[in-house]
């Protein structure tokens, strides 16, 4: 008798205990709670005052500041928009020269590109090329390398690029070998009025066509 009143008892238990859990999943996929709002991130704000700034300044392209000067090393581009013969890219020679078209050898070393474009336009109506109304443009399209040498991985020219400072230039060059002073680092400018090397520090900014030289330290 108390088997027969036992188990409608326990089965009106399971069947308040599945009620009270709610609908069944028909997908068998627990549903993972919903996040809270969050504000959006916005990545449109102007960066923060103390970022780098967007493009480096003239004088950081320059190397040391001043006008550009060709020498043997350096791509010109000369642009004729009325004359695309005429037009083409050239290297400065180790004569510090370019051989233009229809004009052939143009000294150039010493030269900024606006030298090079007054140079060449007189020419080229002196030559009867030109007339007074003819236009021409002259672009640097890539410098001269520099040049470390001494206590460094590697010796010899690498391609220059825009704000280059010593101690980047080193670690172009696989940086300093164990013999290496820090302290003891000279620069040859490329048109040094003398041949005397200065001593630089690694912040000091190097030029195309610039020679470094890391001395070896003896203690």
């Amino acid at each position: 008798m108390f088997r027969r009143i036992a188990m409608p008892a326990l089965a009106l238990l399971v069947a308040i205990g599945l009620g009270g859990c709610g609908p069944r999943n028909p997908t068998g996929v627990t549903q993972l709670p919903v996040p809270p709002a969050r504000e959006v991130t916005s990545f449109n704000l102007p960066a923060p005052s103390n970022g780098p700034p967007e493009q480096p300044s003239s004088d950081c392209k320059k190397g040391g500041g001043g006008p550009y000067r060709l020498g043997p090393g350096d791509k010109v581009r000369v642009v004729v928009p009325s004359d695309p013969d005429v037009s083409s890219d050239y290297e400065v020679n180790s004569n510090g020269a370019i051989t233009v078209r229809r004009l052939g050898p143009v000294p150039v070393a010493g030269l900024t590109t606006s030298d090079l474009e007054a140079r060449l336009l007189q020419a080229y109506k002196d030559a009867h090329y030109f007339t007074e109304t003819s236009v021409l443009s002259v672009e640097l399209i890539s410098t001269r390398p520099f040049y470390v040498i001494g206590e460094v991985a590697r010796n010899g020219s690498f391609p220059y690029v825009s704000c280059l400072r010593v101690i980047q230039a080193v670690a172009i060059a696989g940086g300093f070998t164990r013999r290496a002073s820090r302290s003891s680092i000279t620069i040859k400018r490329f048109f040094a009025e003398s041949s005397e090397e200065q001593y630089v520090t690694e912040d000091t900014l190097v030029e195309p066509g610039d020679v470094i030289r890391v001395q070896e330290r003896w203690f």
